[in-house]
């Protein structure tokens, strides 16, 4: 049997602060016929490498890759999608959890999406686009808490991205191997994920943001990157331009009224459900959390979305504990 999905967890160096706290949120789904699960350590320093081996023994149907070298986010991800079987790959970087239910309301998702759909990103607590909801002084218990509220209160509608946040992807194996998987030009990484949503847009197919799948990233909010990270961007960013010279860089906030409009939209057409209010109640006071700092940019951006405040209908609920 084909598993619909094959994950791809990348682990590079503390194995047991990061990828054993993932695998470990795996582990409801590690004999589902439908799911199969590799790590691959990407040419760790430390003894990640063998702590990777040795987690795997325990769990032996999770298949351990190791890497002798550093292959970057890119080669690292390309190098495990080689080795996958399933109809769908889902990229995982190893700072992130999976709430329970999760992965049996990706499935779902992946079986009722529309054929041009090729990417489904899930939404989160921390990303820089639309898949990032709003509340930020949750805990990562109460991130786990609303995560598994909203797999059992599902919306069954898909919101758009005009790119993905790569901490967690789903992306149809045919059309990731149609496009090269990603690009190792980006090195040890940044920009790659964007260089990817362009590339599938360019070649038609859709991605889409979905409701109904909820992972804890652990990654922090506040991280200030080193030196060497920040010239690595500043290149890679560059690279991204070249490749694509109308690429929008845009602010989390945009990504947020992109999804806020397309909620406004279903509740004019009357398809408005609790469930849907519950998101919009994890979205709606981002409007303000990410308003532009300068005193006219922050007035211009309060006028455009003031329209986006208004009651929501009857029977609402929210996403709580």
């Amino acid at each position: 049997m084909q598993p619909l999905l094959s994950l791809v967890v990348l682990s590079f160096r503390n194995f047991d602060a990061t990828t054993r706290v993932c695998l470990e949120s795996l582990l409801p789904w590690i004999d589902n016929p439908a799911v199969e699960i590799f790590v691959v350590d990407n040419g760790s320093p430390d003894d990640s490498a063998q702590k990777a081996v040795d987690w795997c023994a325990v769990h032996p149907p999770v298949k351990c890759l190791l890497s002798e070298t550093n292959r970057g986010f890119a080669g690292g991800m390309n190098y495990g999608a080689a080795q996958a079987n399933g109809e769908w790959l889902l990229l995982v970087n190893n700072d992130t959890v999976f709430p329970e239910k999760a992965i049996d309301a990706l499935n779902r998702v992946i079986k009722e999406a529309p054929s041009d759909v090729a990417m489904l990103g899930p939404i989160t607590n921390v990303a820089g686009n639309g898949q990032r909801l709003w509340k930020p002084d949750a805990t990562h218990v109460e991130w786990l808490q609303i995560g598994h509220w909203l797999h059992d209160n599902p919306s069954h509608q898909l919101m758009p991205a005009y790119r993905c946040d790569f901490f967690c992807i789903a992306i149809r194996r045919d059309v990731w191997d149609e496009l090269g998987g990603l690009d190792p030009a980006f090195g040890l990484g940044y920009y790659e994920d964007f260089d990817f949503s362009l590339r599938l847009a360019q070649v038609g197919y859709r991605q889409l943001i979905t409701e109904d799948v909820f992972v804890l990233h652990l990654g922090s909010a506040t991280f200030k990157a080193s030196e060497g990270a920040k010239a690595l961007m500043k290149r890679n960013k560059k690279l991204l331009q070249s490749k694509h010279p109308i690429a929008r860089f845009e602010h989390t906030r945009l990504g947020n009224l992109a999804v806020l409009q397309a909620y406004k939209e279903l509740q004019v057409m009357g398809q408005w459900t609790p469930a849907l209010e519950a998101r919009r109640q994890l979205r709606i006071n981002a409007l303000d959390g990410d308003a532009p700092r300068s005193i006219l940019k922050k007035w211009l951006w309060k006028k455009k979305v003031a329209g986006f405040r208004n009651e929501p209908p009857s029977g609402s609920t929210k996403a709580t504990s």
